[in-house]
């Protein structure tokens, strides 16, 4: 890489960092692009240089944090083949394993489940910290499928609806910590999250 290149580099990675640090303080709508320069120590023109808009900042400091779902999953089946609870409590795990322990990660979802005022909630790339991708969405059903057909899914659930459910649980346990990381050990009470997690998708006595 060229002297040049490698500047440019550090020039657009410091204009993230400044962009997150914003981002937390202020909230996404309250930042402008001036904010962000004060705070890299950069003009505006060093941002338009990298960045159309905020828009694409924001695109940009969520691709570089993006919690690796799909490999998660994945993982998990390889690992456990045919025994899908553990497979979804392994999944489980992990995920919440990854806010705790990813400081990056945790900043980037604080930022999209608390600094994203009404303008931004339909921003497109919100989804790769609040939605599962698709190729993780298919195989999570695909388990609870698995689950069905072995007799331990609840009776009044889909396969479809424990996935909805599945996940939505896990986000609301990351809304609610990233509130106030301090307020107690996530990585502390995580088996025990996950447990509850799993027994109110499964019938009693699933192992």
């Amino acid at each position: 890489m060229s002297r040049r290149k490698a500047d440019a580099e550090r020039t657009r990675e410091a204009i993230l960092d400044a962009a997150e640090t914003t981002f937390l303080v202020q909230g996404v709508s309250r930042t402008t692009l001036a904010h962000i320069a004060q705070e890299a120590g950069v003009t505006r023109g060093a941002i338009y240089w990298h960045f159309e808009d905020k828009a694409a900042v924001f695109d940009a400091l969520l691709e570089r944090v993006r919690l690796p779902l799909d490999g998660i999953v994945d993982d998990a089946v390889q690992r456990l083949g045919t025994t899908p609870v553990e497979c979804l409590r392994d999944i489980a795990q992990r995920s919440l394993a990854g806010i705790c322990h990813d400081l990056p990660l945790q900043r980037a979802a604080t930022i999209v489940l608390h600094r994203c005022e009404k303008l931004e909630d339909k921003h497109p790339r919100i989804c790769m910290i609040t939605q599962l991708p698709k190729h993780a969405e298919a195989h999570v059903e695909a388990l609870f499928e698995q689950a069905l057909a072995d007799g331990n899914l609840r009776a009044d659930l889909t396969p479809a609806s424990a996935r909805r459910q599945f996940h939505g649980f896990l986000i609301g346990v990351c809304f609610d910590w990233l509130q106030d990381p301090q307020q107690y050990s996530l990585a502390d009470e995580c088996d025990a999250i996950v447990e509850t997690l799993m027994r109110g998708l499964l019938v009693e006595n699933t192992p």
